[in-house]
């Protein structure tokens, strides 16, 4: 992140602040970032409304050195403060990444980015249904004798979904339930509620659910079956 500080103190000395031109911002960032600067943003707010304040540059920088375009869900509140904030994209030199702009936005949907503990999509599904499994298995041992459920299916369509269909037991006559998985979804609904990555917590939730015997407030009957969809 670059600051120019335009503040009273910071033009040689006066007691005045000095309001830089735009052009005059990026030159100076671009003597500072250099070929960063295709990548940054001036984060605006309404914190420099009536008087001069400094102004942010800010350029996000993955893991390995690269630049990268901001996600959509970033606060940028954090930067400058204020009561609204929003980001003025840099017109980059890079005439590929100009023609990306144009055709894709300045910024990048949150759910295409995986948070950095996360693992690939086709990963996150296979440790997903095991430990949904696994916790099935684990609660149907507990219950013993007490055959009040019956798991009839646990299956991964492709890496984006899983269907569970099972029996729910009661006196009053069986009950038959599906949960129908969006696992793109699930996985950005963690992140965003939770900040947890782990398909191992997310699929343990789902395959204790059933046995918490639930009241769902959205359901579809198909053929007699309670259809749920998730995220919800």
């Amino acid at each position: 992140m670059t600051r120019l500080d335009t503040s009273p103190g910071h033009d040689g000395g006066s007691s005045r602040p000095i309001d830089i031109p735009y052009d005059e911002q990026v030159h100076w960032v671009r003597a500072v970032l250099g070929e960063l600067t295709d990548y940054a943003y001036k984060v605006v707010s309404d914190s420099g409304r009536f008087r001069v304040r400094p102004v942010f540059f800010v350029v996000f920088v993955q893991g390995d050195g690269r630049p990268a375009l901001a996600p959509s869900d970033f606060e940028w509140l954090l930067v400058s403060g204020g009561r609204r904030a929003y980001p003025e994209k840099i017109i980059p030199r890079d005439p590929e990444l100009l023609r990306y702009l144009r055709y894709n936005g300045d910024l990048v949907a949150a759910s295409s980015i995986l948070h950095p503990d996360a693992a690939a999509p086709a990963a996150w599904a296979q440790q997903f249904v095991s430990a949904l499994t696994s916790a099935m298995a684990d609660e149907l041992g507990r219950l013993g004798r007490d055959q009040s459920f019956t798991v009839e299916e646990v299956s991964l369509h492709g890496i984006d979904r899983v269907v569970v269909r099972y029996i729910w037991h009661l006196i009053a006559g069986d009950k038959y339930y599906g949960f129908d998985i969006d696992l793109a979804g699930v996985r950005e609904q963690r992140l965003s509620a939770l900040d947890d990555p782990r398909a191992s917590t997310a699929g343990f939730r789902f395959g204790a659910l059933p046995f918490d015997q639930p009241i769902f407030q959205s359901e579809r009957v198909v053929n007699g079956r309670h259809w749920i969809d998730f995220p919800t």
